[in-house]
């Protein structure tokens, strides 16, 4: 599978790409600062560009089979910058047929099947109060997404921990009483994967934490 990367060069990206690696697959990794990747591998192409740059991209998403998105707000900053660029993504798969799309959100992304309890209101309001540019960014990307006419999963995290991949993880909604609060980056890197060839999570937003 040839996969097209978005976010590659965070703690969970870099993972999500040498598992990629070394599970067969070939990667397009869109980078903004290629540098901070680290990786050489011969099935690995790095593409620079912002994701204000639509024709860089359309160079990163053609000819891929499915697109992981890991894109996330690091300094605040003004407007939603991650919405805009995964519209283009989103608009670039269209172009060129492309249909899966795996992209990570929180749960400040809300989902319609969450039932949330107190404690996770607490910090979703806590986020919404101090966190103001990146609430908003997630929100919209996760409406952009799901807006969409790709086959898309929006993976949503917990607290993000670097304990080891198991590959066991507990998949379910705000208040159902499945999910913990702690899932290692190695796992979520495993579970996104995992999905571009899965359907089971089609047009689906769930929590994902350790088992």
């Amino acid at each position: 599978m040839k996969i097209a990367v978005f976010g590659g060069t965070g703690a969970t990206g870099k993972l999500l790409i040498a598992q990629a690696l070394d599970e067969g697959d070939s990667v397009i990794a869109y980078a903004r600062h290629p540098e901070k990747l680290g990786i050489v591998h011969d099935r690995l192409v790095v593409v620079k560009g912002e994701l204000s740059d639509a024709a860089a991209i359309e160079r990163a998403v053609q000819g891929s089979n499915g697109v992981i998105s890991l894109l996330g707000q690091g300094a605040p900053v003004k407007g939603t910058p991650v919405a805009h660029g995964t519209r283009t993504i989103l608009s670039a798969m269209r172009q060129f047929g492309v249909r899966r799309v795996v992209i990570v959100a929180t749960a400040s992304a809300p989902d319609p099947s969450d039932k949330p309890p107190l404690r996770s209101k607490f910090f979703i309001g806590i986020a919404k109060l101090f966190l103001r540019p990146a609430y908003d960014d997630v929100v919209a990307t996760a409406q952009a997404v799901r807006e969409s006419d790709r086959d898309w999963t929006i993976v949503r995290p917990p607290f993000l921990n670097n304990a080891p991949k198991t590959g066991r993880v507990n998949v379910g909604y705000l208040g159902d009483g499945i999910t913990g609060t702690l899932l290692s980056r190695a796992n979520a890197a495993d579970f996104m994967l995992k999905q571009l060839r899965s359907d089971q999570y089609i047009g689906k937003a769930p929590i994902v934490a350790d088992a």
